[in-house]
């Protein structure tokens, strides 16, 4: 009950303590809201690490590696020229870095037998990878995968090959084409030359069918037979 030798205009506060108390109050929340996200930011950030930690614990544990030779220790892959990526990285509220929402282009390489969405894509039908290979070698072979080529869109189709030896020469290896009737796993003789190769450029030049994007799983190099020794797992 209000007492009764006060007002009503003395009980309530004056207009511009109010407005300056609601000034106080904003920026308060503001604070707040701003700390908010970025220790939501964080904690994406620790989930996310965590998350990517086990599935690479499960794949490595239950999907089995590859049994055929083709992998050459030392090897990297690095975006071609002229190439955009599809998908890059996820941003929380577009400023906050979180994760890559595409495989890097080192998927192209991994041991693992390829499962959906396990590879290197770009965007639109043209565009290449450059594998550094740890030292010069003779590559007289390359095989491509994918996971479903009869159905798959984003399967390369129509592509070129070119070694680079340690003078930067480019020499033209092969000009195949990804057939979708025929297995996952395709085969293709490079014309080495005989001259060993610093660099494989593998450029696609056309996919099955998919105008956003193009999906590379695996891919593999075999070595000539006078290069045997070197080693391969």
């Amino acid at each position: 009950m209000m007492p009764k030798n006060l007002t009503v205009y003395e009980i309530l506060p004056k207009a511009n303590n109010y407005i300056a108390y609601l000034g106080m109050a904003s920026t308060a929340v503001n604070e707040e809201c701003c700390h908010r996200m970025k220790h939501l930011a964080l904690a994406l950030n620790r989930a996310e690490q965590a998350l990517r930690y086990s599935l690479e614990i499960i794949v490595n544990k239950f999907i089995p590696l590859e049994t055929e030779t083709g992998h050459i220790e030392g090897t990297q892959a690095i975006i071609g020229r002229n190439t955009t990526e599809w998908g890059g990285y996820v941003a929380l509220w577009g400023i906050l870095p979180l994760w890559r929402a595409a495989p890097p282009p080192d998927t192209v390489l991994k041991l693992r037998r390829p499962t959906p969405s396990d590879c290197w894509p770009f965007r639109g039908s043209y565009g290449e990878v450059t594998i550094e290979m740890p030292k010069t070698l003779l590559v007289s072979k390359i095989s491509v995968e994918h996971i479903r080529p009869d159905t798959a869109r984003s399967a390369p189709k129509h592509f070129v090959i070119y070694g680079v030896s340690s003078n930067g020469t480019w020499i033209k290896g092969a000009d195949g084409i990804y057939e979708y009737n025929k297995p996952a796993k395709q085969y293709f003789k490079l014309d080495n030359r005989n001259v060993p190769f610093q660099q494989i450029v593998f450029r696609v030049l056309s996919n099955q069918g998919n105008m956003n994007y193009t999906c590379i799983y695996r891919l593999r190099f075999y070595m000539s037979d006078k290069l045997l020794d070197n080693k391969l797992v």
